[in-house]
Order: C-alpha cells, then structure tokens, then sequence
C-alpha cells in the first residue's frame, strides 16, 4: 500500500502542475491529499451511483459555446465508471448541453442519462427541481463530482476568470451539487468551481488573478486543482485503478491519451466547443484545452498512464508510447473546423 500511496500522490502532482501558468501552485499544494481521499470514498463504497455536473460557456467565443475543459473530463469519468459497473449521470445547462452530447457520443457513451436544466425561465430543458427529484430518487446518488463547473462568488454571481458575471448563460446547477447528504468531489483550475469553498478565500485572493473576487465559496467533501480540470479526470480514474486492482484495466482503458484526445476531438469537432487562454483570442473550436494545445497535454496523460502502469506492474512499465499517442493526422483536421 505505501507504492499506491506514493503513486496516488505522484498522480496529484502531476495533474496540479500549473501548466496555464496562472500560480495555481498554493492552491493545489493546500489541497494536497484530497486525490487519494476522493478516490478512496468511492472505492469503499459498497454501491457507488455517482452524479457528474461540468460545463462552462465561454459568451466571448468564436463561435459562444461551452468550453473544451469539462465535458471531455465528465465523459471520460463517465466511461470509467460505467466500464467497472457504477451507474452515473450527468448534468449540465441548456446551453452547455450540445457540447456535452457531442462529447458522450464520441466516448461511444450516448446512453448515459444526460439532465438538462434550462438556463433562465425561458431556456430548453428541465427545470432545476425535476432533475434534482431525478438525482434523490428512487435511490440516491452516493456521489456527485463537479468538474470545471462555475459556482456563485461571494456575491452570489457566477463570474468567469476575468470577474465578469456570467449570470445571464448560467443555470444553478450549485443547488444541485448541494441538493442531498451525498458526498460531494470538486474539481477546478483556478477558484471560481464548485468545490473551491474547501479554499480559504485569502489564499486564493493572494494567488491567482481575480481570484478576491471570482473565488467560489460553494465547499466539496474533497477537492482538487488541476492544471486543467480534464487532467484530473485522468488522475482520479488512475486512483481508483490503483485501490481497485480488478477495475484496473477497464479503468486505464478510459484515461490513456489516446481516449483523451477522442474525447476532445469530439468535443471540438462535433460539438464547436471553444479554447481560449495563450492560444486564441477570442476563444475558437481548436484542439486545446485553455489555450494549452493537445502537443503539450498528451504527454500530461501519458504521464499520468505511466504513473498508474508502474505502480500496478509493479515498477515495469507495460505502457508504450506509440501505442497511446492520438494519430498525427488527427491534429490537422482541426483546419476544417
């Protein structure tokens, strides 16, 4: 147990490196050991059902859509938990959703139960209500993993990296998050997801820019920072690969690079959902996750695969590079989008 422990933790590290470059370093670092503490609380779980909420719409992008972080994430959860057996479900809003269903289908996940609330009162989709009845009953999720899902700030307005309020493209899917006494997972990348009221505010405040005023109080059982929020995807299926030796395989089926790049090809080809950050202003269908391009997130993955491989074979590698590298002629599809 303490080679899982130490590869637990070395999955951590590996996904919280601030790969954006936005001083996430004290957030992730305060937070350090809540991987193996999320990972452990649905490994010992007699009959897990877990609950994904995610998606982030970028207003300023080329074309407005959800953004690449999120829903590619959810989804390789999703395909994860399903492979091993765990009913699961995801949430998002109405105007988040066509990015969301692109990304499920290219997982070969379009029979997962997808709730959509509407966004205002005038939105397509479910009212908040029904899909929360919808996660309580007849059986209750036991856990409900919010990923690069935006939460209200201190005063109560969603607000995006740069302060904006993003009220007017946002359902509050942070009533759903907290809806029952299920153990809740937050992931984010900056402060301002739900889940990053486990933060001290001044922490973030201090650290990332905005972050006194993006800064989510909405707390989780357990929370991580992530580079991006998709890597840590990877790294909590590749902890619960590494406490559950017979999921192991179909786990690491579901978060090797090459299932990640299908998953954000999806996303990008087929749902038009958007990158900002370093690489395009304003954000634009491309193959990157917050500006960070699939060339630099791939071998993140790879990591995070070989981490897993090392600790399971028992410091012999089965991994092989070749084999989970996305094709090359894949990336230049991204000049038809």
């Amino acid at each position: 147990m303490p080679t899982i422990g130490r590869a637990i933790a070395e999955l951590e590290t590996v996904c919280g490196h601030d790969i954006q470059q936005r001083n996430i370093g004290p957030l992730a670092a305060y937070l350090r050991g809540s991987l193996a503490a999320a990972a452990s609380s649905i490994a010992a779980h007699p009959h897990p059902r877990i609950g994904i909420i995610t998606g982030f719409y970028l207003a300023h992008g080329e074309p407005p859509n959800c953004e690449t972080d999120g829903p590619p994430g959810a989804a390789m959860l999703a395909a994860g938990f399903s492979a091993v057996g765990i009913d699961c479900r995801i949430a998002t809003d109405s105007l988040n959703a066509p990015v969301m269903r692109a990304t499920l289908a290219g997982a070969g996940l379009a029979g997962i139960p997808l709730d959509v609330v509407a966004v205002g009162a005038a939105g397509e989709g479910a009212a908040l209500e029904t899909v929360s009845s919808a996660w309580r009953e007849p059986a209750a999720l036991s856990h409900v993993i919010a990923i690069e899902r935006c939460g209200p700030a201190s005063d109560g307005r969603p607000r995006n990296a740069m302060g904006k309020d993003i009220s007017a493209y946002h359902a509050p899917l942070d009533r759903l998050f907290q809806a029952a006494p299920w153990t809740t997972i937050g992931i984010g990348d900056l402060g301002n997801e739900l889940g990053m009221g486990r933060l001290p505010p001044a922490l973030v405040a201090a650290s990332v820019l905005n972050g006194g005023t993006v800064w989510c109080p909405v707390a989780a059982d357990h929370a991580m920072v992530a580079g991006v929020s998709n890597l840590a995807a990877a790294a909590l299926l590749g902890a619960l690969a590494l406490l559950k030796p017979l999921w192991a395989s179909r786990l690491m089926d579901r978060m090797a690079p090459r299932f990640a790049f299908q998953l954000l090809q999806a996303a990008v080809r087929d749902g038009r959902a958007v990158s900002g950050g370093r690489m395009a202003s304003p954000p634009r269908p491309i193959l990157a996750v917050d500006g960070i391009p699939w060339a630099q997130l791939e071998p993140v993955y790879r990591r995070l695969y070989e981490i897993c491989d090392a600790a399971i074979a028992g410091g012999s590698p089965r991994y092989r590079p070749s084999r989970e590298r996305a094709p090359a002629v894949a990336y230049a599809l991204r000049r038809d989008w």
